[in-house]
């Protein structure tokens, strides 16, 4: 899974208007896959990726989506 890219992402609504974040991937043999990560992961993949916009994150290596996700979680901790 290391060759996985972000291919696109997109916001969509969540419970009582909360925005979450749609991260598809796409791996090396052209398979896609959609992330969905919550507020804090979707703006922890943000700041990983230094992006100001959406449209920077097309290209970003799957692992930026695995530490946003480490991020969300590990605020419970």
């Amino acid at each position: 899974m290391s060759q996985a890219t972000i291919k696109q992402a997109r916001l969509a609504a969540a419970h009582e208007g909360v925005a979450e974040l749609i991260v598809c991937l796409e791996y090396a043999n052209g398979g896609t896959s959609e992330v969905t990560l919550d507020q804090a992961a979707g703006v922890a993949l943000m700041e990983l990726c230094a992006a100001k916009t959406l449209a920077e994150l097309t290209g970003q290596s799957w692992e930026r989506v695995k530490e946003a996700l480490q991020v969300s979680y590990n605020r419970f901790q």
